[in-house]
């Protein structure tokens, strides 16, 4: 009989203990990790008789999780990738927001408003309300890159801390896992799989699969090793501790708390995208924004540099800009744009006559320090130089004045006893020469075909004017490329003549820019892009003239350079302010199209993981009933073998 109610309890035990397991999936239907359970069943051993063998009832003998390893790998990659894509395309949203072009507050509608400044004051140039409005668009415009550049570094210091926070989940994930190895490890000893520990384990690793990618290798004790680029996270029930560095060269790099020298390269996940934003996103677009502002102040400061203001002069200049050594060749001397040979024209304005003196100094950047552009200064009659702070100074007597201005000089000189006087803006692309030659000799005005011959500094002959009979003495003749020329009354005789400097480019080196002399911007980047002090303290400097006083040629070069389609990269600066928008924007999209495909992606792979397993609730109450008719079938077995055991007993006694 003993058998018999063997038998029926381990039917009892077996089928309570199959309803446990259902109630435990029933119960975590809604848990997050929680992978479906169920019992595996085997007849007990039987007993062997002499007619043959004898059932002794049914056993447990595993308990196993419905999983399927590929797909919780693949979900692990997935998961790492979404990671990647969901972060890139947050910081890169906030980033479009940063430039902000759709608004009035852009950086582009404050480089179209300087630039309209610009264009007001070459109608008004004698205006000083036209100057002020400028200057203070112009610090609009310096305000927009500063706000920017200052964003760039408030995003690139939450990113570092949010590495940091990321870095210390990972060390407490691989810890953890570690743990859970080390518990499920002495289960595995007394071959019994632990099920929740082995779902806390994975979920553990699905959660550390979001922050990077990882490898998860299995060992013959239950135990896991967790991989990446650089070495392991977990070996076993020890992990290692990661920090995050900035190197020399101020990337964030990953590295071994223990050994610096170890470093951990991620492919995919939050960290990697993280890393990737702050060591290349975010300094590539800073990298354009600093372009744009430089470029900027380089094409503004050029053309600057070359004109006056209301005063049509200086008595005194003081370069901005240090060298990092005055003996140091001007190629080398560590300035920030790098000048080139070429020559500069200075003009010495005679105040009390008006007289113009140009004289030419040649530089030759590769043999010419600082030192030796004094020396050239002080060779300039009525001028004078010095160095202080390694910053050059130059200074006009007394009585005269100085400037840079590429005007024509308007009175260049006789021919003959008739004095010539030149008028117009030179239009040529280079710097050049014009000889006036007297071809014949005779009366301006009243010599039949008495004739000036211009040649360029080539030897061409590019005008061959008539002051003979058909001539009004000090009329204007048009010689070539916008010079214009009047002669007055007199005599000339053959071979009479004089030259003309027809200066384009008044400072071919771009050494006044480089050194920051007479300059409207000062700074190098976004971060320092600033008007300069002079003109912050007095806007009569902003220098919108050539030669005299009020002529608007300087205000409109500088105008036309948001129209200068080579300006920067061979584009204007709106244009390239656009394709740094436009960059932008297309790889938002792309990032955001890319989340997209990995979220849908994911789904579709967890899908088919509920589908292996996930707890249906349905099925689990199907089960429950099969488990409670096991049972009380059993009992009821055991109810029949126990009225039949006290049967006899009652018929034995």
């Amino acid at each position: 009989m003993s058998s018999d109610l063997q038998i029926g309890l381990s039917g009892l035990l077996t089928a309570q203990r199959a309803m446990l397991v259902t109630a435990h999936n029933i119960s975590n239907a809604n848990t997050k990790g929680y992978t479906r359970q169920s019992t595996i069943m085997a007849a007990r051993l039987p007993f062997v008789a002499n007619g043959g063998t004898l059932g002794q009832g049914v056993e447990i003998v595993k308990i196993i999780r419905h999983k399927d390893e590929y797909i919780n790998s693949r979900l692990r990659d997935i998961s790492s990738s979404l990671g990647s894509a969901s972060v890139k395309s947050q910081y890169l949203g906030e980033l479009e927001s940063v430039f902000n072009e759709t608004t009035e507050a852009s950086l582009n509608s404050a480089l179209a408003s300087f630039f309209k400044g610009i264009n007001d004051l070459s109608q008004y140039t004698e205006n000083m309300s036209s100057r002020a409005a400028l200057f203070e668009k112009a610090n609009t415009l310096t305000d927009s890159f500063h706000r920017i550049h200052n964003e760039f570094d408030q995003m690139k210091m939450f990113v570092k801390q949010s590495i940091e926070n990321k870095i210390s989940d990972i060390n407490t994930l691989s810890e953890n896992i570690a743990k859970i190895n080390e518990e499920i490890s002495v289960v595995h000893v007394r071959d019994i799989e632990s099920n929740d520990l082995l779902d806390q384990r994975d979920a553990l690793l699905q959660d550390l699969s979001k922050l990077v990618n990882i490898t998860v290798t299995s060992q013959n004790n239950g135990m896991v090793n967790v991989s990446t680029q650089g070495g392991d996270l977990v070996s076993g029930t020890s992990f290692t501790r990661i920090v995050s560095d900035v190197d020399d060269s101020g990337e964030i790099e990953i590295v071994n708390y223990k050994n610096e020298n170890s470093k951990y390269t991620f492919s995919a996940g939050e960290v990697r995208a993280l890393q990737d934003f702050y060591n290349e996103t975010a300094v590539r677009y800073k990298d354009k924004l600093d372009t744009l502002a430089f470029g900027l102040i380089k094409e503004v400061n050029k053309i600057h540099s070359e004109g006056v203001g209301l005063s049509g002069g200086f008595t005194s200049l003081m370069s901005t800009n240090t060298v990092s050594s005055t003996t140091a060749m001007l190629n080398a001397a560590g300035l920030d744009l790098t000048p080139s040979n070429g020559d500069i024209y200075i003009s010495v304005i005679n105040k009390s006559t008006g007289e113009v003196t140009k004289n030419i100094i040649s530089v030759d950047v590769s043999s010419d320090s600082l030192v030796d552009l004094q020396t050239a200064v002080n060779g300039v009659a009525n001028l004078s130089a010095s160095i202080a702070d390694n910053k050059l100074a130059i200074f006009a007597d007394a009585g005269y004045q100085v400037n840079f201005s590429y005007a024509l000089d308007p009175n260049p000189g006789n021919l003959g006893t008739s004095a010539a006087s030149v008028s117009g803006i030179y239009t040529g692309q280079t710097n050049d020469v014009y000889t006036f030659t007297a071809l014949g000799a005779g009366t301006i005005g009243s010599t039949a075909g008495l004739q000036v011959e211009v040649k360029n500094s080539d030897g061409n002959v590019i005008a061959t004017l008539d002051v003979g009979s058909n001539y009004l003495p000090g009329n204007t003749l048009n010689v070539a490329n916008g010079v214009s020329l009047a002669i007055s009354g007199g005599t000339i005789a053959t071979g009479d003549t004089f030259s003309l400097d027809v200066v384009n480019d008044s400072d071919s080196t771009d050494l006044l820019a480089a050194l920051g002399i007479n300059t409207f911007f000062s700074g190098t980047d976004a971060s320092d892009i600033m008007v300069s002090t002079d003109i912050a303290e007095d806007v009569s400097l902003i220098a919108a003239s050539t030669g005299a006083v009020g002529n608007s040629t300087n205000a409109l070069r500088l105008a036309a350079l948001q129209q200068n389609s080579s300006a920067l990269e061979n584009t204007t600066f709106a244009d390239y302010l656009h394709q740094i928008a436009s960059s932008l924007g297309e790889e938002t999209s792309n990032a955001y199209r890319s989340e997209e495909n990995f979220t849908n992606l994911e789904t579709s792979i967890r899908n088919r993981r509920d589908e292996i397993s996930g707890v249906s609730t349905d099925e689990e109450l199907v089960n429950l009933v099969r488990f409670q008719q096991a049972y009380q079938a059993s009992a009821k077995y055991i109810s029949i073998i126990d009225g039949l055991v006290q049967g006899l007993l009652t018929s034995i006694g």
